[in-house]
């Protein structure tokens, strides 16, 4: 498959800075981008059209740290990314690690991690430290947390708004210098917006208007009408996703995953914030985005 959007030759000059080019070893990875799909099922992601992650690999199956946004994307900065049970590196941190904090946390673990991180707080305060610009954009209203967003030198929170996310982003980064740039998309979650869509959802698919004890009613799973409207999310995201990776040098290892999944009625659940499989299964992908292997 053609991959005309990837930078395969020299990064992208988004704009006048202070400081000029950097003598880069080619082996020494300093330039990673964390992209979520807020409350994307692993399910979903698999049934969307997304030429644009396929061409960039597998998306494996993987268990979510936690159930909702907050917790999840306090273990991501940790870390602790969604695990994947096959024995592969950087996608199970227990073969190893893709980034890994050396003096808290699972110490045995993340000593041996790509890339090791000095700091009692989390990746982005430690990558600060090193001289790193850590820059990001957050969708869901968590991002107004300050305890997710103290550790960026910019962090934009935009609501749902993919496009001006990307577009923050790439201003803001210097592609010469070492970043880790992130941005949580909404699209993915309820109630499934995003630019150009015609139509809503008709599912309220919110656990706050649960029954509980949840039973099971109705159409659920693929079946029901909510489960389209988050692969059509997906797919958008997708076709902007190729604007995003243009801008970056072809050393970006962009690390894709959802911090949560969505019930659509299994066993009466709708939603997320509990523990239900399709809650916890998400879609995980690490690659670089020229496309060669991780060391």
């Amino acid at each position: 498959m053609a991959r005309s959007w990837l930078r395969r030759s020299s990064p992208v000059d988004l704009g006048a800075r202070a400081h000029g080019p950097r003598a880069h070893d080619p082996d020494v990875l300093e330039k990673f981008l964390l992209l979520t799909y807020d409350s994307c099922r692993y399910d979903v992601l698999q049934t969307a059209r997304t030429p644009v992650l396929d061409a960039l690999g597998p998306t494996h199956k993987a268990q979510a740290p936690a159930n909702f946004t907050y917790a999840s994307h306090l273990a991501f900065f940790a870390g602790i990314l969604p695990l994947v049970v096959d024995d592969i590196p950087y996608l199970n941190r227990f073969n190893k690690q893709l980034l890994g904090l050396v003096e808290v946390g699972e110490a045995n673990v993340a000593k041996d991690a790509l890339r090791t991180v000095v700091s009692r707080e989390n990746l982005l305060t430690g990558f600060q430290r090193e001289g790193w610009q850590v820059v990001g954009a957050g969708a869901m209203n968590w991002f107004r947390q300050e305890s997710l967003t103290a550790g960026f030198q910019e962090f934009r929170f935009t609501g749902t708004a993919a496009t001006s996310q990307i577009r923050f982003l790439t201003s803001e980064l210097d592609t010469r210098r070492p970043f880790f740039g992130f941005i949580n998309f909404g699209e993915t979650h309820a109630p499934y917006s995003f630019e150009g869509k015609r139509g809503s959802c008709p599912v309220d698919v919110r656990a706050r208007v649960m029954t509980w004890p949840p039973v099971e009613r109705g159409l659920v799973g693929s079946e029901c009408e909510a489960y389209d409207h988050q692969v059509q999310a997906a797919e958008f995201l997708d076709r902007r996703l190729g604007d995003l990776l243009e801008a970056l040098p072809g050393d970006t290892v962009v690390v894709l995953c959802a911090d949560h999944g969505e019930c659509f009625g299994e066993d009466g659940y709708w939603g997320h914030g509990f523990n239900h499989p399709k809650v916890l299964d998400v879609p995980m992908s690490i690659f670089r985005v020229d496309g060669k292997p991780l060391p």
